[in-house]
């Protein structure tokens, strides 16, 4: 098995994309649970914050089902799988920026405005780690993969946590 080829990755993948699918599933039933609470938290405040924590989580584990379907493509070369996961980690970049935007001026502390911030950011890291180094074929390629894919799980559990619960508080 090697960093730069799937071979030897199918049940990673298969593991990695059904979890995260039904994560997703999940993160859809619990915003449906407290739809109205979100709803009327965020017209009080006058911010999208708690919807902004959905689509992070959701777009968090999106990109692990994608990628993984993909990446299960029989016969795909190496530099396909390289640029979808380089384009993966583009779209991976609107948690870290949510992130950021989150914390300003709307009270939350500054910890948890930076743990926010630098896991979000460690996923589109990783994310562009593996995608590079997929291409240049060194510096670990697809070993990057099952790093983002925990990242993912921890921006969607946090997000899914504030959304189920911290919103009824």
């Amino acid at each position: 098995m090697t960093g730069y080829a799937t071979e030897g990755w199918t049940d990673m993948f298969l593991c990695a994309g059904g979890a995260a699918a039904a994560l997703c599933g999940l993160i859809f039933v619990g915003l449906s649970v407290n739809l109205r609470a979100v709803l009327e938290m965020e017209k009080r405040e006058g911010h999208n914050s708690m919807t902004g924590r959905a689509l992070e989580a959701l777009v968090a584990l999106l990109i692990v089902v994608v990628v993984s379907i993909v990446a299960l493509t029989p016969a795909l070369s190496r530099s396909a799988l390289a640029a979808f996961v380089l384009a993966n980690a583009v779209g991976s970049a609107i948690s870290p920026c949510r992130a950021a935007l989150s914390g300003r001026g709307k009270g939350a502390p500054p910890a948890a405005v930076l743990i926010r911030l630098s896991v979000a950011a460690a996923l589109t890291l990783t994310l562009l780690a593996a995608g590079t180094s997929l291409a240049a074929g060194q510096g670990g390629g697809l070993y990057w993969l099952p790093v983002t894919f925990v990242l993912a799980v921890l921006v969607a559990a946090v997000n899914a946590w504030v959304l189920l619960v911290e919103v009824l508080r």
